[in-house]
């Protein structure tokens, strides 16, 4: 059986990018079908809610006019409005009337059942007075004539009216408080209407009759007739309860102008399909408790047509709640967009065509030097760093080759770097003292860690037998920065050092040496720190001079203080022919411990920020001094590796730890002397000598 072949790359890469191309313009095409839903919808709501909004807002204009004028006539009260003299408290209501457009009446009754009131009436301006007399209700009823005069236009010996029986003079003495009453159907007009209702009292709060200002609610069903979001929408308005408001093509009203008599229509009885379909979407209470105003976008469908469609609940007053409805087909939002759809599916087919072909003729012009490129690359990995890279085709395939050489060209340089970085770094630890000496009455351990592989820092212990014997001289100095440049400097510095060790005996005149030195090859472009110390144990003798070092701690476990020798001159190549000073220390003392080191110990940063700082170095030493030199270092090492955690360091980490083991005189003795407690003994339990020093490269 014949193994089944791989495709190769110049098929696959056809078929990638015709599949890749083929499968973008599938997902753009969606995108912008699913963009463009949205965006219809987006708008189809955004009008829903426009219309549906302006319906309230002019509602609420229309309704809320009878709030000011009620409350106007209840604060005018007993003290201004003529409530004995039914002619002049009628024409203050007329002047209400007349001052609000739009009103349909204005009216006051009392307990005794008289009514009066100002109201509107095809056109005209009326006033109508009512009283109960005898079981009898005589009305008189004028048409207001253009220049204010009254002209009797029906008086009736019996209308049979009584307000005291009627919903708004009820419910508004009930409740004691201005009222929205339900919509129902004004008596005598028998047109539908809504009325603000408000109890009037006296001084003593006894109720007095009962103030309204009313609406003719057929003025809303003029007004939604108006409002359109597309060629087939409808607006509607109904209660919460579902009593129908205002339609733009039916009654809401059975039976018109008879009185009370008939009833106002419901949702169910319009016999309006579309709002019978909408009728069935509605569920729950259209305004919860505390809400002011909620609206509502639904979908449904009616005889194989999709329609869309909104409510918006709002609030009259405190005690009616009303809903806006609106209607439209799908049809009047989405068909041009279905129809830009469709077009634009048909050109994004042949678009894609297109596309696939130039993918094609475009894989076999990318193949040939991906092709070629994947063999150069092999011989790289391979280990051919002569390889050379040449990629015909275009520019773009021309720079990738010049940039590969170049990258190849860097690659060498880089691992030839590298070897001699590694190089110098080897160099650099064998310059660093292979372990402390063995000097009489000195226990000394060091240590050094670069952060880099090469640093600046640099310590060295050379004991001398001028200007005593077992005398140890202590060097530590600090090269500004870290890196080659400043491990070359160091590597300058140890040599000149050790070719005028002669010179340790003065080592101020050692400092200054050293400082012309460094001034006349480097020209200030770099400076170092420098701590010399020569330490007698014998004659318990500390000379010390410093090119501006810290100065070292001095720690005495007897007294159980920290002391630092002030003193000190300008770092070694900042300026030629300094002067540097030569310091003494106050005489050593058994037990006593002695750490120099550079600033990368105290200024060590953890993960916070935080600096190690000198008082952590301090309370370390204090706790580690019972110790040998080696075990202090040890002790240092692990507190800076404590509190910086897994912070890396930034800069080189030295230090020198010199334990005085012995002091006196007396150390000139033989060791059976020694033993027979001369001065200048040496305690049980600290070695006379000890081998500890260290250096890392980190």
């Amino acid at each position: 059986m014949t193994p089944a072949r791989d495709l190769s790359y110049r098929t696959r890469l056809v078929l990638g990018i015709g599949g890749l191309v083929l499968l973008t313009g599938a997902a753009i095409t969606w995108l912008a079908h699913r963009s463009a839903r949205q965006s219809a919808e987006a708008m189809t709501d955004a009008l829903f809610r426009e219309a549906s909004a302006h319906a309230v807002d002019e509602t609420r204009a229309f309704t809320e006019r009878a709030t000011p004028v009620v409350e106007a006539l209840r604060q005018l009260g007993v003290e201004s409005l003529v409530l004995d003299d039914p002619d002049r408290l009628t024409r203050q209501l007329l002047a209400f009337l007349l001052s609000n457009p739009g009103m349909s009446w204005v009216s006051y009754s009392d307990e005794s059942g008289r009514f009066m009131g100002a109201f509107r009436s095809e056109g005209q301006v009326r006033i109508r007075q009512t009283r109960v007399a005898g079981g009898k209700s005589p009305t008189l009823e004028y048409e207001v004539m253009p220049d204010g005069t009254w002209r009797l236009a029906r008086p009736e010996t019996d209308s049979g009216y009584d307000p005291r029986v009627r919903p708004f003079y009820m419910k508004a003495k009930a409740a004691s408080r201005l009222v929205w009453l339900p919509p129902y159907i004004f008596y005598d007009q028998g047109v539908p209407g809504i009325s603000c209702a408000a109890p009037l009292a006296d001084r003593t709060g006894r109720f007095l009759g009962v103030l309204t200002a009313d609406f003719d609610l057929n003025a809303l069903s003029t007004f939604v007739a108006r409002l359109s979001v597309s060629p087939n929408s409808r607006f509607f308005m109904y209660t919460a309860d579902e009593t129908l408001l205002a339609h733009p093509t039916r009654r809401v009203v059975t039976i018109e102008h008879q009185q009370s008599a008939g009833r106002l229509l419901t949702l169910a009885d319009t016999d309006d399909p579309l709002v019978e379909a909408f009728r069935g979407r509605l569920s729950g209470d259209p305004l919860p408790a505390g809400a002011r105003e909620v609206f509502q976008r639904f979908q449904f469908d009616r005889d194989g047509a999709e329609y869309l469609a909104s409510t918006t609940a709002f609030r009259v007053g405190d005690d009616q709640v009303w809903v806006v409805g609106a209607v439209a087909p799908k049809a009047d939002f989405l068909g041009e967009v279905w129809r830009s759809q469709a077009i634009a599916a048909m050109a994004a087919s042949g678009a894609l065509l297109i596309a696939v072909l130039l993918a094609a003729l475009m894989a076999r012009s990318v193949s040939t030097p991906v092709l070629r490129m994947i063999g150069f690359m092999r011989r790289v990995g391979a280990g051919d760093l002569d390889a050379k890279a040449e990629f015909s085709g275009s520019s773009e395939f021309r720079e990738l080759s010049a940039t590969l050489n170049q990258m190849i060209h860097d690659l060498r340089d880089g691992l030839r770097l590298r070897h001699s970085v590694e190089v110098a770094m080897q160099v650099q630890q064998q310059l660093l003292p292979r372990g402390a000496p063995t000097v009489w009455g000195l226990d000394v351990a060091g240590h050094s860690t670069y952060c880099d592989e090469t640093g600046g820092d640099y310590y060295d212990f050379l004991v001398l037998e001028q200007p005593a014997k077992d005398t140890l001289l202590v060097v530590l100095g600090d090269v500004m920065g870290h890196g080659v440049a400043s491990a070359l400097v160091m590597a300058g510095v140890r040599s000149v050092l050790r070719d005028r060790i002669a010179e340790a005996g003065e080592l101020a005149k050692l400092l200054a040496r050293l400082n012309n030195a460094l001034s006349a090859d480097l020209e200030g472009s770099r400076f170092m720190t420098m701590y010399l110390a020569a330490l007698d144990a014998r004659a318990g003798a500390m000379r010390w001079a410093s090119a501006g070092h810290d100065p070292a701690l001095v720690y005495d476990p007897v007294v159980g203080d920290f002391r630092e020798d002030s003193g000190g001159d300008l770092p070694l190549g900042v300026m030629p022919d300094t002067a540097y000073a030569e310091q003494i220390t106050p005489p050593l003392a058994v037990g006593q411990v002695i750490l120099v080191g550079t600033d990368g110990v105290w200024e060590m940063m953890n993960p916070d920020g935080e600096a190690y700082g000198k008082d952590r170095l301090r309370e370390t030493i204090r706790a580690a001094a019972g110790g040998s030199a080696r075990d202090i270092v040890q002790a240092v090492l692990d507190s800076l590796k404590v509190f910086r955690k897994d912070r890396r360091p930034t800069d080189d980490v030295t230090f020198v730890v010199i334990k005085v083991a012995a002091s006196g005189t007396a150390g000139e003795a033989t060791s059976s002397s020694l033993n027979q407690g001369q001065q200048g003994h040496i305690p049980a339990g600290i070695p006379q000598a000890a081998n500890s020093g260290a250096r890392v490269a980190a």
